[in-house]
């Protein structure tokens, strides 16, 4: 083993570490294994996923059959910055049942997202990799001619949070639904921008994002969507971790409700 000594560390809280030269640091959150070691004036870092990962596993040591990404930086830094940040595309979220919504009414909803680990060197910030906490399916998002690609969220979009487990690879994310159309939306499942959110810690094992408003105007047309920045109960804005990936303009209109049998195509799983 590569490693002088090794410390394994609980994901708890985000920021910066300090590594010493042939220390090992071990994280577990979601399905990652997440190591990362400073050695030669370089950062070594190398991963795994918890079904992937064969035998018996030790958080100090990594499986031989990984390989390690070394990363010589411009400004040598013994330093990395662990944060919290969303996937890199839209996520796909079915609701927990379908639902109607009548003309004029108006829902929340809640959509739990497995967030995404950014590793940067701590002296100027440079990325050096991002890793998912769960794997995704991808998928594309509308007609065969129009459309995006998407991932496909695990979990499902509630009414009530009350009685879910906290865990701590997921984000809590607010949506408003409106219909404004003059016919019921039939609400099964819809397609979440989470590249235009920001997080924020509320407890060590609890990021929410700020609220998404969608409001329907009928099947054939866009939906508008508007980051409207409000934070849920008990959230302020010094709890913020991370900004959006995207900054664009708080409103926009695009498609966000189609047809089930039309709008969901699986590439991978």
């Amino acid at each position: 083993m590569m490693a002088d000594e090794a410390k394994h560390t609980e994901m708890a809280l985000w920021g910066t570490i300090s590594l010493q030269d042939g220390e090992v640091r071990h994280w577990r959150l979601g399905d990652l294994h997440l190591w990362i070691t400073f050695r030669d004036e370089e950062i070594w870092i190398t991963h795994g996923f918890q079904n992937e990962l064969k035998g018996r596993l030790k958080e100090d040591t990594p499986p031989a059959n990984l390989d390690w990404t070394r990363w010589a930086t411009r400004i040598v830094s013994n330093e990395v910055r662990i944060m919290p940040v969303f996937p890199d595309m839209p996520l796909v979220v079915n609701s927990e049942y379908p639902l109607k919504v009548s003309p004029g009414a108006s829902i929340k909803i809640f959509a739990r997202i497995s967030l995404w680990v950014r590793v940067s060197n701590a002296k100027d910030d440079y990325q050096l990799t991002e890793l998912p906490t769960v794997k995704l399916s991808r998928t594309w998002f509308g007609s065969p001619i129009e459309g995006e690609l998407c991932y496909y969220a695990t979990t499902t979009a509630r009414r009530d949070l009350s009685k879910v487990e906290n865990k701590p690879n997921l984000v809590q994310c607010p949506i408003q639904i409106t219909n404004q159309a003059e016919k019921e939306l039939n609400f099964e499942h819809f397609c979440l921008r989470v590249e235009r959110l920001s997080m924020y810690q509320l407890k060590p094992s609890i990021l929410w994002a700020d609220e998404t408003q969608i409001v329907y105007h009928g099947e054939d047309l866009n939906s508008d969507v508007i980051m409207t920045g409000k934070l849920a109960e008990g959230v302020t804005k010094n709890m913020l971790l991370t900004k959006p990936r995207r900054h664009l303009k708080r409103g926009f209109g695009i498609r966000t409700f189609k047809h089930f049998f039309e709008d969901i195509l699986f590439f991978d799983k």
